[in-house]
């Protein structure tokens, strides 16, 4: 009997500790099991995150390349108008200083046959010849004044002024040594306005 018992025990406690000890190892394994599992998981995060922060750089970086890009589009748009104003400007300059320079020039050659009309006409005093000449001086008054219009819608101001002090100078009761004298100061003055143009 005691030997029944004796073996009984020894099975019992095969049994046992065959199953406590398969217990540990169950217990083991799910624990390594878990621990794969969670080193996957954190490392799974880990390259989410660092793809997360790729795709912001990469986000970030495009970003700034398009603010680039439209900086520099509308920098060479505003030099691209900037030409053509200025080029506009430089035609609309060279335009109005050929009208005013046509209109000088035309208030120059009126003066000057009215006052070559004016010499003619008082060389030609007491002469039967003289009636032609003064009526010959008095039309070409009449062009130095159509022609002083021009000069007037043209200006500026110190040009007309000149202008119209060497239409003065050209009166037949005006000293005809002050042609020369107004006529050089409407040159001037015609000058000076093309320059400043």
């Amino acid at each position: 009997m005691t030997a029944w018992i004796a073996a009984g025990s020894a099975v019992a406690g095969a049994l046992a500790g065959g199953l406590m000890t398969g217990w540990f190892t169950l217990a083991a394994a799910r624990k390594q099991a878990q621990g794969a599992v969670d080193a996957a998981a954190r490392q799974a995060d880990a390259a989410w995150a660092a793809g997360q922060r790729q795709a912001d750089a990469a986000w970030e970086a495009g970003r700034r390349q398009a603010d680039a890009a439209w900086e520099a589009g509308r920098l060479q748009a505003d030099a691209q108008l900037d030409v053509a104003r200025q080029t506009l400007t430089a035609q609309h300059l060279a335009a109005q200083r050929e009208v005013r320079r046509t209109a000088y020039a035309a208030f120059l050659v009126a003066t000057d046959t009215a006052h070559q009309r004016r010499r003619e006409w008082q060389q030609a005093l007491g002469r039967p010849q003289a009636a032609d000449c003064r009526d010959l001086y008095r039309t070409a008054l009449l062009s130095v004044t159509e022609a002083l219009t021009l000069v007037r819608l043209e200006g500026p101001g110190p040009v007309v002024s000149a202008a119209e002090a060497l239409e003065r100078a050209l009166d037949a009761s005006t000293p005809v040594n002050q042609h020369q004298p107004a006529h050089t100061a409407f040159l001037d003055a015609a000058r000076t306005a093309l320059a400043t143009v």
